[in-house]
């Protein structure tokens, strides 16, 4: 069964605390929204041409 998880995640460069990021997944286990949430953190940064990590997710 799908659910939608509302997240928010601190982002970091490994050097810097880059400040947070938030938005809302469809999933089916926190397992799951976890891993794409960091997946899109990581694409935004390369967006944006830097290398970004969520550094911690809180899934609600």
């Amino acid at each position: 069964m799908t659910r939608t998880y509302r997240w928010t995640a601190a982002v970091s460069d490994g050097k810097h605390h880059d400040g947070e990021s938030a938005g809302t997944v469809r999933a089916s286990s926190e397992a799951e929204a976890r891993r794409l949430v960091a997946e899109w953190v990581q694409k935004d940064g390369a967006r944006k041409k830097r290398t970004w990590t969520a550094t911690s997710i809180e899934l609600r």
